[in-house]
């Protein structure tokens, strides 16, 4: 079984010597990996600052010693396959070893009008089948042809491999149905979210919980140890987090009986910026509780 992780989940919408504070700051506290975000726009205030998702992940890797550092999620929406697989092993390199890759569709709230990108549900998940599967092979092997309905190459060379064998774990933020079944097959990681307009926790825990078990059941169905998948929640509203030292602790003990061992963590006050009482939650939750949580379930 995978062991449980907290993640620090930080949008690149800051001055860059604030964010790199906050990026030592996540390292400091013992947070396990330090994702970014992909994106054109700033996704929840138009018209804010926001630096590129690549480029600021390079910064971060050469900012920290310890932390794992990704991209959550490298867009389809702006990137191509090869190229990303590229950036990929380049970071890998960089970190010694610590980078991890994301891949999703993107949110169109990301930039997907600005990208020129408008592309049918169907569609999306068609092409989010070869954008993966054909990732996942360039950064499995040297050299890399790949004929697709929409992603095609021909000798792409992936030298110097990644540090990381066989490549760097992988990630994949999925709902649907066809896109939990592409997770089953390739990824060491299933990430989910709940969605938009959800109106209470209690119903982002029941779709949490029924995507889980048919996660579950693609595994099984493919011979795969359903286990072995690492299962990681972004901490989104309707989830308060940081609300209280006991809310955390509820929160974390919850979905850990759903099969859920990772989760991806604002920076206080991201979503209400008079809630004060977070700071010092915050502080306290990862210098004394999360040690403590790491030691196994409740």
């Amino acid at each position: 079984m995978a062991e449980l992780r907290f993640c620090l989940y930080q949008y690149q919408h800051r001055p860059l010597p604030e964010l790199r504070l906050r990026w030592l700051r996540a390292e400091a506290l013992g947070f396990d990996v330090l994702w970014n975000v992909d994106t054109v726009v700033e996704p929840d205030t138009p018209g804010a600052m926001m630096f590129d998702g690549p480029s600021t992940l390079v910064q971060m890797a050469l900012a920290t010693s310890k932390i794992r550092v990704g991209t959550l999620v490298s867009s389809m929406y702006f990137r191509s396959p090869v190229t990303l697989a590229k950036a990929t092993m380049t970071v890998d390199h960089l970190s010694d070893g610590r980078v991890e890759l994301a891949l999703g569709v993107g949110d169109p709230s990301a930039g997907a009008a600005a990208a020129g990108v408008n592309w049918t549900v169907r569609e999306q998940v068609a092409r989010f089948s070869e954008f993966v599967e054909l990732t996942d092979m360039l950064l499995r092997q040297d050299r890399t042809s790949y004929e697709g309905r929409y992603y095609r190459c021909r000798d792409a060379e992936s030298v110097p491999r990644s540090l990381q064998a066989p490549r760097p774990p992988l990630t994949i933020a999925a709902h649907g149905p066809r896109m939990l079944a592409i997770t089953s097959r390739y990824a060491d990681s299933w990430s989910s979210w709940g969605g938009y307009g959800l109106t209470s926790e209690a119903e982002l825990f029941r779709l949490t919980r029924d995507r889980s078990l048919r996660l579950t059941d693609l595994c099984a169905e493919l011979g795969r140890d359903p286990v072995a998948l690492r299962r990681s929640l972004v901490c989104f509203p309707p989830m308060r987090p940081w609300a209280s030292t006991g809310a955390f602790t509820d929160m974390v003990g919850r979905y850990q009986s759903i099969g859920i061992n990772e989760f991806v963590l604002y920076w206080p006050r991201t979503w209400d910026s008079r809630a004060s009482q977070e700071d010092t939650v915050f502080e306290h939750v990862m210098s004394d509780v999360a040690p403590g949580l790491k030691g196994g379930p409740r």
